[in-house]
């Protein structure tokens, strides 16, 4: 009885450790803490990263290892409601618009797409993405979490 117990106790353990090793990393960014910034970073493989206090948000700089630009617009309360991008190549977009991922990847009929230009223009996200020969630049934030007086032209 004993034996089969801890068979029973082993498997188990090794079931749970194979769902947490397979389970996708939890990742925020776009609508999220200011704390994920951090995580950004990290799944970014960001070399350098630069706080800029502006006058309603606070802008966290990340330079990618290829080269890349990332920006994460912060609020005063620390939520994320704005991300650019510019670099050769897409960023991970799952990690930058984290749960507004979904909302990116449901709205196929709102994306307006030719060789150069994806746009989304919901009531949940706004986001716009140009291919040009030198890489990829591209914006997203979330209407309903823009900070008064801030404008999302100057959020490129």
């Amino acid at each position: 009885m004993c034996k089969d117990f801890s068979r029973l106790f082993a498997g188990a353990v090794i079931a749970v450790g194979l769902a947490l090793a397979l389970a996708p990393a939890a990742e925020a960014g776009l609508g999220e803490g200011v704390d994920s910034v951090a995580r950004d970073h990290a799944a970014l493989r960001a070399h350098a990263a630069t706080l800029v206090p502006m006058q309603a948000y606070d802008l966290h700089e990340l330079m990618t290892a290829d080269g890349g630009r990332v920006r994460e617009y912060a609020s005063r309360d620390g939520t994320v409601f704005a991300v650019s991008f510019s670099g050769r190549t897409m960023p991970d977009l799952r990690a930058l618009l984290g749960s507004q991922y979904p909302d990116y990847v449901a709205a196929p009929s709102a994306r307006r797409m030719n060789h150069k230009v994806l746009a989304i223009n919901g009531p949940g996200l706004v986001m716009e993405v140009v291919k040009a020969p030198r890489g990829i630049t591209g914006s997203a934030h979330v209407p309903a979490l823009l900070p008064a007086g801030v404008s999302a032209r100057e959020l490129r």
